[in-house]
This record gives structure tokens, sequence and C-alpha cells, in this order.
């Protein structure tokens, strides 16, 4: 696992996890529990087709959370809304969310966000952040190029992710390509 403790994982990551359609397996490798706030749920809508002829696949969390591979979390109190509500001057509503129970529950946040990032490093925050590129790479240790080019791949179809140029990870994923 990467983390031991719960992770928060916000809307670019869930949909970057969910257009793997492996999410039950990958959430194994990860941590002992996934926290999906509602405004994270909210934003996640669809997955582009792997097929472009297609028409986008509209994501429906509620089997995720009924199989407990996602659990539901939300603001609990009032210095996380407050928190809340100062992410959300610069972050969108499930960045902000996520970031705010991650801040005040000292938990992990899984993010690709890179505005995310920097509002964690300019705010003087230790948190741990995991990102798409370590997700998978911890759930690739151990299997073959034949397993894990496909999960990649659409990844990059469905979410329409790539990781940066400066992902410590980049060359690995794109090894992939």
């Amino acid at each position: 696992m990467i983390v031991q403790q719960a992770l928060v994982v916000d809307t670019c990551v869930l949909i970057n996890l969910l257009a793997t359609d492996r999410l039950d397996e990958i959430a194994l490798h990860v941590a002992p529990g996934l926290l999906v706030c509602s405004a994270v749920a909210s934003e996640s809508i669809y997955l582009r087709p792997l097929d472009v002829t297609q028409q986008p696949e509209q994501v429906i969390l509620d089997p995720f959370f009924e199989n407990k591979i996602l659990a539901a979390c939300d603001c609990d109190n009032e210095a996380e809304e407050q928190l809340y509500v100062n992410y959300a001057l610069e972050l969108d509503d499930g960045e902000a969310m996520s970031l705010a129970i991650a801040h005040a529950r000292k938990l992990p946040l899984a993010t690709d966000e890179k505005k995310a990032k920097r509002v964690i490093r300019d705010s003087g925050k230790h948190m741990r952040v995991v990102s798409t590129s370590e997700i998978l790479y911890a759930w690739a240790t151990g299997r073959g190029r034949a397993e894990i080019k496909p999960v990649l791949e659409a990844i990059g179809i469905r979410a329409r992710f790539r990781p940066p140029d400066d992902d410590p990870l980049v060359a690995w994923w794109n090894s992939f390509s």
C-alpha cells in the first residue's frame, strides 16, 4: 500500500481511476480506504469512450460506495467548513473540499492538480500528496506490460490524463506509449 491510512481522493484522480475499469482492484494497492467527498462525487459526471464513435459513459459511483471501495465523506465541523471556504477561493469545489478534509483530518490527499499542490506548498502544509502515476505504479508492480499498457492507455483516452513532465514517474508511464 502507498499509505497506511485513509486517502482523500479528488476529482481528477477519481476520474483517472474510474477510466481503468479496475478501481476495485487498484484500490487494494493504495490505502485502507478511499474517501470521496460530495463535491467530488457531483463533479465526476462522465468518462469519455474508448471508441470515439460512442457516447460518453455516465459515471455511477453508487456501486463503489455500496461495495465499500469508496467511502463518502463531507466537512464534519465548522473548522473543516472554514478550510473549505478558504480553499474554494483558489480551487474548484472538489479540490477545495478534498483538501479541507485531508488538511483537517491530517490525511493524505490524492490529486494531480498543480494548483492544489501549489496551495499546499504555499500554505506551508506538510501533507502527503499522492498522484495518479504513484497509484498506478504501485498497482503495476509485478504485472506484465500487456496488462499495464491498456490500463494507462484507457486513462489517456477516457480521462485525457497524462502525467506532467515534472512527475517523477513520467518516464515509467511514457515507456508504455
